[in-house]
């Protein structure tokens, strides 16, 4: 669950700053590595496109970094 992990923590600091990040935007390697992460953890697969991660919309998953909108 590292990637789960990573992210968590990303988001914790851009939230740390006073923002609240409703969106995020993740790239292919990234998105791929989360899908398998979330389907060992919960014995299902999300889908090619996960629509959510963490209460964020992911809104790309093709970006050329992880990024979060407000």
């Amino acid at each position: 669950m590292d990637n789960l992990k990573k992210v968590l923590a990303c988001k914790q600091v851009f939230e740390a700053e006073g923002r609240q990040a409703m969106g995020v935007h993740l790239p292919d390697d990234l998105a791929k590595a989360l899908r398998w992460e979330l389907h060992q953890y919960y014995g299902a697969d999300p889908g090619e496109t996960l629509t959510t991660l963490y209460g964020m919309e992911v809104l790309s998953l093709d970006a050329s970094e992880v990024r979060f909108e407000v």
